[in-house]
Protein backbone atom coordinates (compact mmCIF):
# COMPACT_ATOMS: atom_id res chain seq x y z
CA UNK A 1 0.00 0.00 0.00
CA UNK A 2 1.47 3.37 -0.96
CA UNK A 3 1.64 6.33 1.42
CA UNK A 4 -0.92 8.44 -0.53
CA UNK A 5 -3.90 6.11 0.03
CA UNK A 6 -5.44 6.66 3.45
CA UNK A 7 -6.45 3.61 5.42
CA UNK A 8 -9.75 3.64 7.31
CA UNK A 9 -7.90 4.73 10.46
CA UNK A 10 -6.24 7.64 8.59
CA UNK A 11 -9.40 8.97 6.90
CA UNK A 12 -9.42 12.70 6.23
CA UNK A 13 -11.46 14.91 8.56
CA UNK A 14 -13.87 17.13 6.62
CA UNK A 15 -13.91 20.84 7.27
CA UNK A 16 -17.16 22.54 8.28
CA UNK A 17 -17.49 23.99 4.76
CA UNK A 18 -16.97 20.61 3.05
CA UNK A 19 -19.48 19.00 5.39
CA UNK A 20 -22.03 21.76 4.69
CA UNK A 21 -21.59 21.30 0.93
CA UNK A 22 -22.14 17.55 1.26
CA UNK A 23 -25.25 18.09 3.39
CA UNK A 24 -26.65 20.62 0.89
CA UNK A 25 -26.17 18.06 -1.89
CA UNK A 26 -28.20 15.47 0.04
CA UNK A 27 -31.96 15.96 -0.51
CA UNK A 28 -32.68 13.94 2.63
CA UNK A 29 -30.42 15.95 4.95
CA UNK A 30 -32.11 17.32 8.05
CA UNK A 31 -33.33 20.89 8.08
CA UNK A 32 -33.24 23.26 10.98
CA UNK A 33 -35.11 22.71 14.23
CA UNK A 34 -34.99 26.40 15.14
CA UNK A 35 -37.90 28.76 14.43
CA UNK A 36 -37.99 30.32 10.96
CA UNK A 37 -37.27 34.05 10.84
CA UNK A 38 -38.17 34.45 7.16
CA UNK A 39 -40.85 32.70 5.12
CA UNK A 40 -42.27 33.63 1.74
CA UNK A 41 -44.63 32.10 -0.81
CA UNK A 42 -45.81 33.51 -4.13
CA UNK A 43 -49.25 35.03 -4.57
CA UNK A 44 -48.57 35.17 -8.31
CA UNK A 45 -48.11 31.39 -8.44
CA UNK A 46 -51.49 30.94 -6.71
CA UNK A 47 -53.09 33.09 -9.41
CA UNK A 48 -51.38 30.97 -12.07
CA UNK A 49 -52.73 27.83 -10.37
CA UNK A 50 -56.29 29.20 -10.30
CA UNK A 51 -56.06 30.23 -13.98
CA UNK A 52 -54.75 26.80 -14.92
CA UNK A 53 -57.49 25.07 -12.94
CA UNK A 54 -60.18 27.15 -14.69
CA UNK A 55 -58.66 26.29 -18.08
CA UNK A 56 -58.32 22.57 -17.29
CA UNK A 57 -61.85 22.26 -15.93
CA UNK A 58 -63.42 24.27 -18.78
CA UNK A 59 -61.70 22.04 -21.33
CA UNK A 60 -62.59 18.77 -19.59
CA UNK A 61 -66.23 19.75 -18.98
CA UNK A 62 -66.54 20.79 -22.64
CA UNK A 63 -65.02 17.50 -23.79
CA UNK A 64 -67.34 15.55 -21.50
CA UNK A 65 -70.32 17.38 -22.97
CA UNK A 66 -69.41 16.92 -26.65
CA UNK A 67 -67.81 13.47 -26.60
CA UNK A 68 -70.95 11.87 -28.05
CA UNK A 69 -72.34 14.70 -30.20
CA UNK A 70 -71.59 12.90 -33.46
CA UNK A 71 -71.57 9.17 -34.00
CA UNK A 72 -68.04 8.02 -34.80
CA UNK A 73 -68.49 4.31 -34.35
CA UNK A 74 -67.01 4.30 -30.86
CA UNK A 75 -69.27 3.26 -28.01
CA UNK A 76 -69.56 6.25 -25.65
CA UNK A 77 -71.18 5.47 -22.31
CA UNK A 78 -72.28 7.80 -19.49
CA UNK A 79 -69.15 6.75 -17.62
CA UNK A 80 -67.06 8.19 -20.48
CA UNK A 81 -68.95 11.49 -20.24
CA UNK A 82 -68.26 11.67 -16.48
CA UNK A 83 -64.64 10.54 -16.86
CA UNK A 84 -63.56 13.68 -18.71
CA UNK A 85 -64.49 16.06 -15.87
CA UNK A 86 -63.18 13.49 -13.37
CA UNK A 87 -59.77 13.54 -15.02
CA UNK A 88 -60.01 17.34 -15.04
CA UNK A 89 -60.55 17.34 -11.27
CA UNK A 90 -57.49 15.12 -10.76
CA UNK A 91 -55.33 17.33 -13.00
CA UNK A 92 -56.66 20.45 -11.23
CA UNK A 93 -55.71 19.07 -7.82
CA UNK A 94 -52.22 18.26 -9.09
CA UNK A 95 -51.89 21.76 -10.60
CA UNK A 96 -52.96 23.37 -7.31
CA UNK A 97 -50.48 21.31 -5.29
CA UNK A 98 -47.68 21.91 -7.76
CA UNK A 99 -48.07 25.67 -8.17
CA UNK A 100 -48.83 26.56 -4.55
CA UNK A 101 -46.00 24.44 -3.14
CA UNK A 102 -42.96 26.77 -3.63
CA UNK A 103 -41.69 28.37 -0.41
CA UNK A 104 -38.45 29.84 0.93
CA UNK A 105 -37.68 29.84 4.64
CA UNK A 106 -34.56 30.97 6.49
CA UNK A 107 -33.20 31.17 10.01
CA UNK A 108 -29.81 31.28 11.68
CA UNK A 109 -28.95 27.75 10.45
CA UNK A 110 -29.57 28.34 6.75
CA UNK A 111 -32.11 28.51 3.95
CA UNK A 112 -34.77 25.94 3.06
CA UNK A 113 -35.94 26.07 -0.57
CA UNK A 114 -39.07 24.18 -1.54
CA UNK A 115 -39.76 24.37 -5.27
CA UNK A 116 -42.28 22.53 -7.46
CA UNK A 117 -40.35 19.30 -7.03
CA UNK A 118 -38.18 18.73 -3.99
CA UNK A 119 -37.06 20.54 -0.88
CA UNK A 120 -33.46 21.33 0.00
CA UNK A 121 -31.79 22.93 2.98
CA UNK A 122 -28.66 25.05 2.41
CA UNK A 123 -26.56 26.06 5.43
CA UNK A 124 -25.26 29.62 5.37
CA UNK A 125 -21.74 28.26 4.78
CA UNK A 126 -22.66 27.33 1.19
CA UNK A 127 -24.87 30.32 0.37
CA UNK A 128 -23.17 33.06 -1.64
CA UNK A 129 -26.21 35.32 -1.62
CA UNK A 130 -29.50 36.03 -3.31
CA UNK A 131 -29.73 37.58 -6.75
CA UNK A 132 -32.60 38.76 -8.89
CA UNK A 133 -31.10 39.41 -12.34
CA UNK A 134 -32.81 42.06 -14.45
CA UNK A 135 -35.36 40.48 -16.77
CA UNK A 136 -35.43 37.27 -14.74
CA UNK A 137 -38.74 35.67 -13.81
CA UNK A 138 -37.59 34.60 -10.33
CA UNK A 139 -34.88 35.18 -7.75
CA UNK A 140 -32.04 32.75 -7.28
CA UNK A 141 -29.99 31.48 -4.39
CA UNK A 142 -26.32 31.67 -5.37
CA UNK A 143 -24.17 28.65 -4.48
CA UNK A 144 -20.48 27.67 -4.87
CA UNK A 145 -18.95 27.02 -8.30
CA UNK A 146 -21.33 29.45 -10.08
CA UNK A 147 -24.34 27.25 -9.37
CA UNK A 148 -27.71 28.57 -8.28
CA UNK A 149 -31.16 27.41 -7.24
CA UNK A 150 -34.21 29.19 -8.67
CA UNK A 151 -36.54 30.45 -5.95
CA UNK A 152 -40.03 29.85 -7.34
CA UNK A 153 -41.51 31.52 -4.25
CA UNK A 154 -40.01 34.91 -5.17
CA UNK A 155 -41.49 35.75 -8.59
CA UNK A 156 -41.28 39.01 -10.52
CA UNK A 157 -45.06 38.74 -10.96
CA UNK A 158 -45.43 39.44 -7.22
CA UNK A 159 -44.13 42.98 -7.75
CA UNK A 160 -43.54 44.89 -4.51
CA UNK A 161 -44.00 41.76 -2.38
CA UNK A 162 -41.05 40.15 -4.20
CA UNK A 163 -38.88 43.22 -3.64
CA UNK A 164 -39.75 43.23 0.06
CA UNK A 165 -38.95 39.51 0.28
CA UNK A 166 -35.53 40.15 -1.27
CA UNK A 167 -34.88 42.99 1.21
CA UNK A 168 -35.91 40.83 4.18
CA UNK A 169 -33.79 37.92 2.95
CA UNK A 170 -30.76 40.17 2.50
CA UNK A 171 -31.18 41.41 6.08
CA UNK A 172 -30.91 37.81 7.30
CA UNK A 173 -28.05 37.23 4.89
CA UNK A 174 -26.12 40.14 6.43
CA UNK A 175 -26.87 38.81 9.90
CA UNK A 176 -25.99 35.12 9.46
CA UNK A 177 -23.90 34.55 6.33
CA UNK A 178 -20.24 34.06 7.24
CA UNK A 179 -17.78 36.57 5.82
CA UNK A 180 -14.92 35.22 3.70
Amino acid sequence: MDEQTPTPKQSKKLSDRELAILNAADPHAATSTKPWEFEVTSGFMKKVAVGLIVLIMAWHIFMGAVVDVEFTGAAVTPVDKIAYPGVGVILSILAWIMFTRPRVRANEDGVEVRNIIGTRFYPWLVVYGLSFPQGSRMARLELPDFEYVPLWAIQSGDGEKALQAVRDFRDLEAKYMPED
